[in-house]
């Protein structure tokens, strides 16, 4: 598995209130991970989230679509790393591409993608920020304007 296409990593320990009565990480816990990665992407360049759960540059995105393909399982007190890069954006929605593996061994336990679109305070879409797409040309290797 190729992740020399993900700039961003950030690593979460799985707690004991995310496993199954397996001991597995039960797979809706995968969303909340995949939500921590996007988050803190956004964080590391510089912005934080407003207690309205706006982002303070004003970008409000709501997700539109999630995509998991869970390709292995992890357990309790595994630290697992979520890769998170922005792989395309159109008008008003981008598309986050997501990996989440076990530091131990390295074995990758889901690939993951998810939609968002840029809202206005009517709920409408609305074009993203000329900033936000030149920040993430400037972040991202290999990002697609479509």
């Amino acid at each position: 598995m190729d992740l020399s296409d993900y700039r961003h990593k950030v690593s979460l320990r799985v707690r004991t209130f995310e496993v199954d009565s397996q001991g597995i990480v039960h797979n809706i816990n995968y969303l909340k991970y995949l939500e921590i990665g996007r988050v803190e992407y956004r964080r590391n360049m510089g912005y934080n989230i407003l207690p309205n759960g706006i982002f303070n540059d004003g970008l409000k995105v709501v997700v539109v679509r999630n995509e998991i393909d869970y390709l292995s399982y992890s357990y309790l007190d595994d630290l697992l790393d979520i890769y998170t890069k922005i792989s395309w954006i159109k008008n008003s929605s981008f598309c986050f591409e997501q990996i989440v593996q076990r530091d131990s061994d390295k074995t990758c336990i889901c690939k993951a993608s998810g939609i968002l679109v840029n809202i206005n305070s009517q709920n409408n879409s609305e074009k993203l920020p000329i900033n936000f797409i030149n920040q993430i040309k400037d972040f991202e290797k290999n990002l697609k304007l479509i």
